[in-house]
């Protein structure tokens, strides 16, 4: 009785030791996960995107394209992939130097390995200063892209709604200036699922909200999710 009393026992404690593995684990998995893709404030990015006949024939082109992007310090923050059409593809990076960003996507070299990876699109680069970021948990993102009469109005306007945005699971990953118009915004968002992204488009009062914000163009939305190959 004694020994089979000493070796329940210690099968609970190994149980229990699993158990606190496998969630302490779980909890680094979701912290890499949350600082791999949080875009900073203060950061210079680009959103480049395209469409591609393959996604997988693309992603190897592209990964095999690593090292000259490292050279020229361009930094990859995330790879999405739109809800709707897999194939339509934005990847947001990192630029330690605007210049030097902007010499590597138009370099002829850049068009050329594009081209064989089967990008179907001319591509569009929007660079842009970030201001405001969080810290992304979810696979679903919401790209947004306007136009406003004047950036503290509609800042404002902005900040006001975010209790809007928390009641329908929508958190903010970065917002910045587009760098060549000052007046373009552009606002990447996250959610757990693309049904809370949809539910905000559709249920939401964000059309009023930003005709009270000011807004002088049609917004440009996009539903995408994220990468993780």
């Amino acid at each position: 009785m004694k020994y089979f009393k000493i070796k329940l026992a210690l099968t609970l404690i190994l149980a229990l030791s699993v158990t606190m593995s496998y969630s302490q684990t779980s909890q680094n998995e979701a912290e890499n996960f949350s600082f791999t893709y949080h875009i900073l404030g203060g950061m210079t990015c680009v959103l480049v995107q395209h469409n591609v006949a393959d996604f997988g024939i693309w992603k190897t082109a592209y990964k095999k394209d690593a090292e000259r992007r490292k050279k020229a310090g361009i930094v990859e923050k995330l790879i999405l992939r739109g809800a709707s059409d897999p194939n339509f593809i934005t990847v947001v990076f990192e630029l330690e130097n605007v210049k030097t960003g902007k010499d590597f996507f138009t370099d002829p070299k850049t068009a050329e390995l594009m081209g064989a990876a089967g990008v179907t699109s001319k591509p569009t680069f929007t660079y842009f200063k970030v201001s405001n970021s969080g810290i992304p948990t979810g696979d679903a993102f919401l790209i947004i892209q306007h136009t406003v009469k004047d950036y503290k109005q509609w800042k404002k306007a902005f900040d006001n709604h975010q209790n809007v945005r928390s009641e329908y699971k929508i958190s903010l990953t970065a917002l910045g200036k587009d760098l060549d118009n000052r007046l373009n915004v552009v606002a990447i968002f996250n959610a757990e699922d693309t049904n809370d992204i949809t539910s905000f488009l559709e249920k939401s009062n964000l059309k009023e909200a930003m005709k009270n914000a000011a807004i002088t163009s049609e917004p440009v939305s996009q539903i995408m999710v994220l990468n993780k190959e």
